[in-house]
């Protein structure tokens, strides 16, 4: 599956969640009451949301030839999805007093792992990838962080300032990344030639003269080098 088709994947999905979010909110509102149930519902389209997006972006990262990290966001995607949505309907263990704990560890995972995914796709470049890998590596460690004290119920302030310092830092590495990636873009000179694709000598390039032809291709028409 090519990465176009993930993209629109995902964007078909994000549409048909947030349709669904504005009709839950609608029906609530004529209604004239938000009830529980309808909270439980926008959240769980929340996670949907999340959850997908974690996915799609280990699977584009696969097909892009970032296979661990890629395989290691879909790994996590299901149960980090289905941990969420125990959290908010609680259906199995009406009395677990951990439920919350749960959510929590589901949620931070997914967010780790998406923002590791996504830093990754958005790089180009060595010195960028390697930043991309450091936002991965912040991330898992305010993700991991987060989640211990949740679990050991800290309320020490030296932790809580751990987790803000990590989470800090996470964001601003995710954010250089595009800004980096485009300042890298802007200073590279423009060139008039670039060759997409090269066959026993042959060679496909895009060219800004007005040599070549202008191919004009439908929606989801792909152009294909074959050797007879």
């Amino acid at each position: 599956m090519t990465g176009l088709r993930l993209s629109r994947i995902f964007w078909i999905g994000a549409a048909a969640i947030l349709i669904a979010a504005a009709l839950v909110a609608l029906t609530a509102v004529l209604r004239g009451d938000f009830s529980d149930t309808d909270g439980r519902i926008l959240a769980t389209l929340a996670a949907a949301l999340l959850g997908g997006a974690t996915l799609l972006s280990g699977l584009a990262l696969v097909d892009r030839g970032g296979r661990a990290l890629g395989w290691t966001a879909v790994a996590i995607a299901v149960p980090g999805f289905a941990l969420c949505v125990y959290a908010i309907w609680n259906i199995v263990f009406e009395d677990d007093e951990d439920v919350w704990q749960w959510g929590w560890t589901g949620a931070l995972a997914l967010l780790a792992a998406l923002i590791a995914a996504t830093a990754q796709l958005l790089a180009r470049g060595k010195r960028i990838i390697a930043l991309a890998w450091l936002v991965g590596g912040l991330a898992a460690a305010a993700s991991t962080t987060s989640i211990t004290a949740i679990w050991r119920e800290s309320s020490s302030d030296t932790i809580g300032k751990l987790i803000a310092a990590l989470w800090i830092l996470t964001a601003l590495a995710y954010f250089l990344v595009p800004v980096l990636q485009r300042f890298a873009s802007a200073g590279a000179p423009e060139t008039t030639e670039r060759v997409l694709a090269e066959l026993n000598g042959v060679k496909l390039v895009a060219t800004r003269s007005g040599d070549g032809i202008e191919a004009r291709l439908a929606p989801g028409e792909r152009l294909v080098l074959r050797r007879s």
